[in-house]
């Protein structure tokens, strides 16, 4: 990667902290983000919120943690849904709900939730518009959880939604429990609730869905943002950040000491170092996937190249000519 702009990587060497403008790095065997002499890549540590651009705190190396992201049960699911006040109330006494009689429900959806094994299962939620059940009418829902074959695992009846003469929520949510699952899984809890639901005469539509849960993620990728972040992309669609890259500047640059390997070291010249993540405090923003270009001129060093040859040709014909004419005096002796 490129500092576009000023500033300097920071670096732990076995000698200290040093500086580097040179951004050709690499993960060694432990994860960390180093240099050809393996020092390591200073950072700040992601904040406890797992929210990206922390620049706070003391510095630590950046490492990546290749190890996969572990499952999470769907445990919340919230469905905003619009239910059409046109669809026909049904009489459930005479109807009751059932899943393979399609006349026993108005609308239905279907979404992805997650065992505690990481499972993709399909919940569907049916909607019932009930007849003589208020004014508006209420709507009862149930559920159908599936396997990823499409095989049956478990059904049960949810809330019924009540909406006032708006077409507003009025009240609505439940708790769809599992108690089994083929897989030897945990059971299953999931809130449902319905906020954000309408009634009105337009046609049924999910308007939002939101479901928390995943399956197991590998790593796929890593990702370095111009303002330092680094994160990690995996396979379920997760990320994962794993800290912000730190610059430094100093008051004289000029006044580094410069070390093997590229780097520099501050002296009483340079100043104390003054850290920041890119972007801020005048420190330049990343580029991945580039690396900082030569600032020579090399129009002019091809040009002052030929100008040393033919000087080292010409004195090397002087030289050629005096020992020629030294040879000349030496016979006529």
């Amino acid at each position: 990667m490129a500092i576009n702009g000023n500033g300097f990587f920071q670096l732990q060497s076995a000698s200290g902290i040093v500086y580097s403008r040179d951004g050709s790095f690499h993960l060694d065997n432990g994860g960390h983000l180093v240099n050809a002499a393996g020092d390591e890549v200073m950072g700040y540590a992601p904040a406890a919120s797992g929210a990206a651009g922390n620049s706070t705190g003391s510095l630590q190396p950046i490492q990546i943690n290749q190890a996969n992201i572990a499952p999470a049960a769907t445990s919340t699911l919230t469905l905003g849904v619009n239910l059409p006040a046109s669809d026909g109330p049904i009489n459930t006494n005479t109807t009751p709900f059932s899943i393979s009689n399609p006349k026993s429900y108005n609308e239905s959806t279907t979404t992805t939730v997650y065992d505690s094994l990481g499972t993709s299962r399909s919940l569907t939620t049916f909607f019932t518009q009930v007849s003589g059940s208020g004014s508006p009418d209420q709507w009862q829902t149930h559920w159908e959880l599936t396997d990823p074959s499409g095989g049956f695992v478990s059904s049960g009846a949810g809330p019924a939604l009540t909406f006032d003469s708006n077409g507003q929520l009025k009240s609505g949510s439940g708790t769809i429990s599992v108690n089994s699952l083929p897989n030897g899984a945990a059971p299953l809890s999931i809130t449902e609730n319905f906020t954000g639901s309408s009634l009105s005469g337009l046609p049924f539509g999910v308007n939002s869905m939101t479901a928390n849960g995943s399956g197991g993620g590998e790593l796929t990728g890593t990702q370095i943002a111009a303002n330092g972040v680094v994160s990690g992309q995996y396979s379920n669609g997760g990320t994962t950040i794993f800290g912000t890259i730190a610059l430094a500047n100093f008051t004289n640059p000029q006044g580094l000491v410069p070390m093997s390997g590229n780097v520099w070291a501050a002296s009483t010249a340079s100043g104390m170092a003054a850290t920041g993540a890119p972007g801020t405090a005048a420190l330049g923003q990343l580029e991945a996937g580039a690396l900082e270009g030569s600032n020579v001129d090399l129009s002019t060093q091809l040009v002052n190249l030929i100008v040393a040859q033919q000087a080292y040709q010409a004195n090397v014909q002087s030289i050629n000519i005096e020992q020629q004419n030294f040879q000349r005096l030496l016979t006529i002796q």
